[in-house]
């Protein structure tokens, strides 16, 4: 997903939408690291929500069978 960081006084910020927040459970207290270039945001408490953890299996399940049915046609788009 491409975002757009909005400017907010002298720095920037990136908003985040309710689809986002539902899908990942994050609430008003992310933990936010910073692995190699890219800005990693989680839930400070993801262990204590079981339907976050619930839908981030849902989803991960969703993106390895989407990746496996359309493998070839992703291979074929990376290489043009």
């Amino acid at each position: 997903m491409k975002k757009t960081l909005t400017r907010l006084g002298k720095s920037e910020a990136l908003v985040i939408t309710k689809e986002m927040k539902e899908l990942t459970g994050i609430g008003s207290e992310v933990e936010v690291e910073i692995q190699g270039n890219a800005i990693v945001i989680t839930p400070a408490h993801a262990a204590a929500l079981p339907e976050a953890l619930d839908r981030q299996a849902k989803f991960a399940a969703a993106r390895e069978r989407i990746l496996g049915e359309y493998d070839e046609l992703f291979r074929k788009l990376a290489d043009a």
